[in-house]
């Protein structure tokens, strides 16, 4: 078991921390109730204290267990850097708000930049997905360098976190309702999902950008392989889940890149939501 934080000053209001751990409890009554494994490994690798963690994004629920595991381990809540789609809700933001999520809007993000160093500061853990979406090819894209700036200005340390099982339960082009063994309702029942947390990576003064995202996205990638690897469902040939590079039926990294860049033309990924 992780060694738990030392208490912060949590001089920056939470929001409601009430409607967190409501939504955290119905989360883990789903998972229980469904009978979905999630197993935490690596977490020998976190140091006490606050940390950055950024994790991968291949499924839109890989929120859900690494949320479910930090409180298991560290009796934590995370603060979530949200992307701004959830926003037009006006109830979904205000949930999202009230729950600690903070949004990563605008160009050059210096406000949600400002947010997480202030959250930091306070003794709050921040959570976000560096690659700015959902990977269709199941492995880590390029990183946006938020986490690294967050990293160098407070001095606390990077976690990647490599979250895999999540995808099967929904994901880009596979929702839940749909087909069962293409992501489906029925793939939910004892669905394993593997969490791995890598060791720190290094944020040194005076490094190019570029290379410190190249440097992160590695690490990332080093994570999920250890959480794929370890996978109770193995590496099916063909399987719609599994990455090409693993035999799979996932599109092609350049297959990916096709596509983003039609969604970028498309409106749907705009560069004002990076950070």
């Amino acid at each position: 078991m992780a060694t738990p934080p030392a208490a912060p000053s949590r001089a920056l209001p939470f929001g409601s921390p009430w409607l967190y751990d409501v939504a955290r409890s119905l989360f883990d009554r789903v998972a229980g109730a469904a009978h979905i494994e999630v197993t935490a490994t690596g977490l020998e690798n976190v140091p006490p204290g606050q940390v950055v963690l950024a994790i991968t994004h291949f499924g839109y629920i890989d929120f859900v267990p690494v949320a479910l595991v930090w409180w298991a381990r560290r009796h934590d809540r995370l603060r979530f850097l949200v992307g701004p789609r959830p926003y037009r809700s006006r109830l979904l933001g205000a949930a999202i708000t009230a729950c600690g999520g903070m949004a990563v809007l605008g160009v050059p993000n210096h406000a949600s930049l400002n947010a997480s160093v202030r959250a930091l500061d306070a003794g709050w853990s921040v959570a976000l997905f560096p690659e700015a979406g959902v990977s269709r090819s199941f492995t880590v894209r390029r990183c946006h360098t938020g986490a690294l700036r967050m990293a160098a200005a407070t001095g606390v340390p990077l976690i990647p976190v490599g979250v895999w099982g999540g995808h099967r339960v929904t994901t880009r082009g596979h929702g839940t309702i749909g087909t069962h063994g293409r992501g489906s309702a029925r793939d939910l029942w004892r669905a394993p999902i593997r969490v791995h947390f890598g060791e720190p990576v290094e944020v040194a003064d005076g490094d190019r950008p570029e290379r410190a995202a190249a440097r992160l996205q590695r690490a990332m990638q080093e994570a999920a392989d250890v959480a794929a690897l370890d996978f109770p469902l193995g590496q099916p040939a063909g399987a719609w889940w599994l990455p090409a590079k693993f035999g799979g039926g996932a599109p092609t990294e350049g297959e990916r890149d096709i596509w983003d860049a039609r969604d970028a033309m498309n409106g749907m990924r705009p560069d004002l939501d990076k950070m």
